[in-house]
């Protein structure tokens, strides 16, 4: 079942109020509007879930049951948003009033300005031939390779250092910025037996940087 992160509640109860009362703003307005008729667009969707969802509120309800119920809140959800999305979000007619009877949100005219990321990353480094290592900012959430919300790119600070120097700090190594998440640091025969620091940042918008991750270090070779 797909999950929801914007306007349209996820809980059944709260999607199903929003819902109906989007429904009977619109059915009163539409004409207002020019948009097409949301009886048309929307109320096979809001019966089809009501419907399913008395079913699963049953005590002795079971997965059968469970699982209509979420089909149905999915094309439910998708029925949501092509309506609004096509014919309210972008439509002139439609006011800011509209909108807040609706409890759809404004448009920000507003340039958005992000603060710098709060997300520390997970760096990790593996050789990936002679010479070369590959180094990956991991979002410490999903463990993966993906960018936590709002950040738009990577800082990678590298060193070489001997064996028996101490290892760098991150804010001191020098760092260059990439949008993906992996670079790939190719270094040169005569480097062979140093050690490689690594470390990666988040950046936001306007090159807000957040912080250094912890310093991983693996020997060239």
């Amino acid at each position: 079942m797909a999950q929801n992160h914007d306007y349209i509640p996820w809980n059944d109860a709260e999607l199903l109020t929003f819902t109906k009362t989007l429904y009977a703003y619109a059915r009163a307005n539409y004409s207002r509007w020019g948009a097409p008729d949301p009886q048309q667009r929307l109320e096979v969707f809001i019966t089809a879930f009501e419907t399913a969802l008395a079913v699963f509120s049953s005590p002795n309800h079971g997965k059968v049951d469970t699982l209509a119920k979420n089909e149905a809140k999915d094309a439910l959800i998708a029925g949501l948003r092509v309506y609004v999305q096509g014919f309210i979000a972008r439509n002139p007619a439609v006011t800011d009033e509209d909108k807040e009877q609706m409890a759809l949100p404004l448009r920000d005219t507003t340039p958005t300005r992000h603060s710098a990321p709060e997300a520390k990353p997970e760096t990790e480094a593996s050789p990936s031939g002679k010479g070369q290592h590959t180094v990956t900012a991991l979002n410490p959430h999903s463990q993966k390779k993906d960018k936590p919300e709002f950040v738009t790119g990577v800082a990678f600070a590298h060193r070489l250092r001997d064996p028996d120097a101490p290892k760098s700090a991150a804010g001191d190594m020098p760092s260059e910025y990439q949008t993906a998440t992996s670079r790939v640091f190719q270094w040169k025969e005569e480097d062979y037996g140093k050690i490689a620091d690594y470390a990666a940042a988040y950046e936001s918008g306007g090159g807000k940087r957040g912080p250094w991750s912890d310093v991983v270090s693996l020997i060239v070779a």
